[in-house]
């Protein structure tokens, strides 16, 4: 198994489903300008930040494609947007 330790602000994710939407009336909405996307590996200058396993949001079409391990996954800019590619990370609610 391949091992990537990335430089500087990049960040390796890999995309999730897409997950679609319907209304009460059964309209299915489409989500086209954010990608899920779970974090496989970071940089050590953003490790404070993200975990390895962390689900963050990007705008669709971030980043550059990577196999690794199997997946397709991509090459983004971990610095939050608009001078990088995340826009926020997915938590779970603690009430």
């Amino acid at each position: 198994m391949q091992k990537f330790e990335p430089v500087g602000r990049k960040m390796l994710v890999l995309p999730l489903k897409d997950e679609n939407y319907k209304t009460a009336l059964g309209i299915e909405l489409v989500q086209l300008e954010f990608v899920k996307a779970k974090v496989m590996e970071v940089s050590k200058e953003y490790s404070e930040l993200y975990q390895p396993g962390d689900i963050v949001v990007i705008g669709s079409g971030a980043g550059i494609g990577q196999p690794y391990n199997g997946e397709s996954c991509l090459w983004i800019d971990a610095k939050a947007a608009p001078d990088g590619d995340v826009w926020f990370i997915v938590r779970e609610d603690e009430q």
